[in-house]
């Protein structure tokens, strides 16, 4: 058939941003073209999220606003599409195709069917066994790229639906991995993120997760490897001892607690305790000195008391996180949390977020603060216009933003700098001309 115009546009985590990559990957394998605006498509493909009531609020707003482009043939595909099957057909005018996060491999040909002949398909009969990969010859380009080594889950926290959605955990082939790695950094990527609900929890045949990131490193030009998200239950001190060894795997964990009271923890299913947490955070300071450390917190579980969310407040302020990301809980069906009552006022979760993102705003303040004057190297990833002066903006290995005078510097470059002051939770620096990183934070 011939060529169609295909606009992506994602909801949710970094691993629905790395499926588009592959739905759009496996759509420009097939001759089609993937433009940036929904006005220049012929398919509209939404890819949304469920872990959250909120997430599904807004993916269905937006769906909403794009029914409006006539003669598009609009698609959603993801959790949420997973989750609410055919109902979405009434949910949304004009509705061609849902697909779930386990049928991508069949959505071109479905999208090029339903372009034909005008229909509509539903794919969600996934087994849970398949896994994805970008093809090489549609990689695509950017300096910082993702890479899911794994699918699905299997650790079933109370409150999660991605288990039911997404299926077992799969991990992809290290020969797969690493050569969707090479194409990346031939398109230009200069720093990878490896994805998985569990990442740490990767294993194919005798290759473990450790052996994997040797394995990228070893066959790859790769210049920064980063990972997430990791579970504390199968988090070790390997996993720091590789990153004080190998200076290409950034200084930084996402390490969600999601709370501080032992007594959530138990009721989430998270499989460990405030002590452990922590006692970890100890052990991997203790290897890597600078290590930075992000987080996700839940407030308003079902039947969270004060204390239990003092516990939390006070785990947050003992782990010293650079970020967290903080949610007010909402009940997902299917999953053994939304039989309990739901019994934390709608008020009292919203004061509990706001008191424990005015504690995390603080620390994170704090923990930048600290570290003004020090030099450290960012790779540069895009411009950024300030009033009259244009900057290059770009990460540090500890993933914070950091921007500096554009003059002569390209997107792919990792320059070293000294950050000279902090605006807003993003360091100005000055570029040095030494090379001298003694100092690195």
């Amino acid at each position: 058939m011939s060529s169609l115009t295909v606009y992506c546009e994602s909801f949710g985590c970094q691993m629905n941003a790395y499926d588009s990559e592959i739905i759009a990957s496996l759509l420009e394998y097939r001759g089609h073209r993937v433009v940036s605006s929904p006005a220049e498509a012929a398919v509209i493909i939404v890819n949304t999220c469920s872990v959250r009531e909120h997430a599904e609020e807004r993916a269905i707003g937006r769906l909403h606003d794009l029914s409006r482009h006539a003669g598009a043939a609009l698609v959603v595909c993801g959790c949420m599409a997973e989750r609410l099957g055919i109902a979405l057909f009434e949910m949304i005018p004009g509705l061609r195709g849902v697909a779930g996060p386990q049928s991508y491999d069949r959505l071109p040909a479905a999208i090029e069917e339903t372009a034909a002949s005008g229909g509509r398909f539903a794919l969600l009969d996934g087994r849970g066994a398949t896994t994805y990969a970008l093809n090489p010859a549609a990689a695509g380009r950017g300096v910082s790229r993702y890479l899911a080594i794994t699918m699905g889950c299997d650790n079933y926290c109370s409150y999660c639906v991605v288990p039911f959605l997404r299926g077992p955990v799969r991990s992809k082939p290290p020969e797969t991995i690493t050569a969707e790695a090479a194409a990346l950094c031939g398109g230009g990527a200069r720093e990878i993120t490896l994805l998985g609900q569990n990442v740490i929890a990767y294993r194919h045949g005798e290759t473990d997760f450790i052996a994997l990131v040797e394995r990228i490193l070893n066959e790859t030009e790769v210049g920064r490897l980063r990972f997430m998200t990791s579970h504390p239950k199968d988090t070790t001190p390997r996993i720091f001892e590789l990153m004080a060894r190998e200076n290409r795997v950034c200084p930084h964990i996402h390490l969600p607690i999601q709370s501080g009271s032992n007594r959530i923890l138990g009721l989430m299913n998270r499989a460990y305790t405030k002590e452990r947490y922590l006692a970890i955070v100890r052990e991997a300071r203790a290897i890597v000195p600078d290590l930075a450390v992000t987080s996700d917190i839940i407030v308003g579980f079902p039947t969270e008391t004060p204390r239990d969310f003092d516990e939390t407040l006070e785990a947050v302020a003992a782990a010293r996180f650079d970020a967290a990301f903080t949610f007010k809980y909402s009940p997902r069906d299917g999953t053994a949390a939304a039989k309990l009552a739901d019994d934390v006022s709608p008020e009292c979760k919203r004061d509990r977020l706001r008191i424990l993102n005015e504690r995390v705003t603080a620390m994170r303040a704090d923990i930048l603060g600290s570290q003004v004057g020090r030099h450290t190297e960012i790779l540069l990833d895009g411009a950024v216009q300030k009033g009259e002066h244009r900057f290059r903006k770009g990460r540090t290995p500890h993933f914070r933003n950091a921007i500096v005078a554009s003059g002569g510097l390209k997107d792919g470059e990792i320059v070293p700098v000294t950050l000279k002051r902090l605006l807003n939770f993003t360091f100005e620096a000055d570029v040095r001309i030494s090379q001298n990183l003694s100092q690195n934070i």
